[in-house]
């Protein structure tokens, strides 16, 4: 079994952790462990809220989840011999829940405290456990699923330079600065989600050896500078980061840009299984997990990735998808448009259209005895297939998401005769847990 470099305990909340975990992007955070090119090694995430979500029946705690922690990731961990400009391959060797944690969530968050990709339909804050056993996920709270988990992490990235730094907080402010004017970009009307961007902030800050904001948010004017510039793990951006890219599991290889010396290779928010898009934000089956890793070292490797934009770092990873995943033979395919639900024609936008299919797809499968928040989770986590099928006709984009007829314990196609088939509909006898709307208080009692 390969060494493990860094060890959690879930039980444990992360500023408690032996080995210091972060939240923030900030190549002044300095490695928790380092590596030797071609080692294997093993490291412990705990889930991305830090343990603030717990396994019951009731909703109140998504409801309520303190947003500017998230996520706590493990590292860096220092490659040895890694240099800026160099490529750094990842292998995965292996990944799973952590030994006596063996379970997971799915939620929405209200409303006014984050949202989701289907805010407008369902602004109240739900939440569905998962039990896993194996490689088979199962929940009281949707029952009349099961399906195979395909493990990964949702977060996985190098540490950015300060130039790189400087770009993300640039532009992602300048997109900030558009809320509210006529330069806001369409977009956001049809999805009612905010903020549009997550800019540093201290509060809930924690950076590693440098220290947690408990301890030194305006005590120390070092941990407050870094922090005020330390970017946010919300996006997915040049240096991998939460991609929520669901084939990272067992067998692939990420070859990852390194922007400063050291490569400084963090991880986290590991997912036992996602639907393509996570569309529930808090979507994927989270748990606490472990990652079994190689890496090796492309020397000058950086020159090979395309630069797409205004300079050279403007680069991302790519990836070789891995020889194992569930195997599931039928589907039942739902598309979408870009035209929203008000009727709204929109120009070849895909997201528009994929909106569209999750919301065909969610009408449809509610008609077979689920509710329709519990489709809402059920498509975040299960093994679901989105494509941009159409990108070219005029005006319309099409987008599709195929849903495995397997993991359903009943017939989900049409029906043959209608009739009969209201009679026979099985209403699930249990929902997933859904808060009241409004009056969300974002607070980690463990913060005190």
């Amino acid at each position: 079994m390969p060494k493990t470099i860094i060890s959690v305990d879930p039980k444990k909340a992360p500023w408690e952790q032996e080995t210091p975990l972060h939240n923030r992007w900030h190549p002044d955070i300095p490695p928790v462990a380092s590596v030797k090119e071609g080692e294997a090694f093993r490291v412990e995430c705990v889930d991305w809220t830090g343990g603030q979500i717990k396994n019951d029946d009731s909703s109140e705690d998504v409801k309520n989840v303190d947003l500017s922690q998230v996520h706590y990731l493990s590292g860096p961990v220092e490659i040895e011999g890694a240099k800026a400009g160099d490529l750094l391959k990842v292998e995965f060797l292996n990944l799973g829940p952590l030994d006596g944690d063996e379970w997971g969530f799915t939620g929405t968050f209200a409303k006014e405290n984050g949202g989701g990709f289907l805010t407008d339909h369902y602004p109240k804050a739900t939440k569905a456990c998962w039990d896993i056993e194996g490689i088979w996920c199962t929940s009281r709270h949707i029952p009349g699923v099961k399906f195979a988990g395909l493990i990964h992490p949702g977060l996985i990235g190098t540490a950015p330079s300060h130039e790189l730094l400087e770009m993300w907080n640039e532009r992602e402010g300048a997109l900030v600065a558009e809320e509210g004017t006529e330069f806001e970009k369409t977009l956001c009307g049809c999805l009612h989600t905010r903020p549009l961007a997550c800019l540093p902030e201290p509060k809930g800050a924690m950076l590693g050896k440098l220290g947690h904001f408990l301890d030194k948010h305006q005590k120390d004017e070092a941990w407050d500078e870094v922090a005020l510039k330390a970017a946010r793990t919300v996006p997915g951006r040049e240096n991998g980061g939460n991609c929520d890219i669901k084939n990272l599991s067992r067998g692939c290889v990420v070859y990852f840009p390194v922007f400063v010396d050291g490569a400084m290779l963090s991880m986290g928010d590991m997912h036992m299984s996602q639907g393509d898009g996570e569309v529930s934000f808090c979507g994927a089956i989270e748990m606490s997990g472990f990652l079994d890793l190689k890496c090796t070292i492309i020397k000058g490797g950086m020159k090979i990735l395309p630069v797409v934009g205004p300079s050279p770092l403007s680069v991302n990873p790519i990836f070789e998808i891995g020889p194992l995943e569930p195997r599931y033979s039928e589907w039942l395919v739902f598309e979408g448009v870009s035209v929203d639900e008000q009727g709204r024609q929109h120009y070849l936008d895909a997201t528009i259209a994929y909106k569209r299919a999750v919301l065909n797809c969610i009408k449809y499968l509610s008609q077979f005895g689920f509710s329709e928040e519990q489709v809402y989770l059920l498509l975040s986590c299960c093994p679901c297939e989105g494509r941009i099928s159409g990108i070219v006709d005029v005006p319309n984009a099409v987008a599709t998401l195929a849903v495995p007829l397997a993991i359903f314990d009943r017939d989900v196609r049409p029906p043959a005769d209608l009739e009969h088939f209201a009679k026979g509909i099985r209403t699930v006898t249990k929902d997933v847990c859904i808060s009241e709307e409004g009056g969300a208080v974002p607070c980690d009692p463990r913060l005190g």
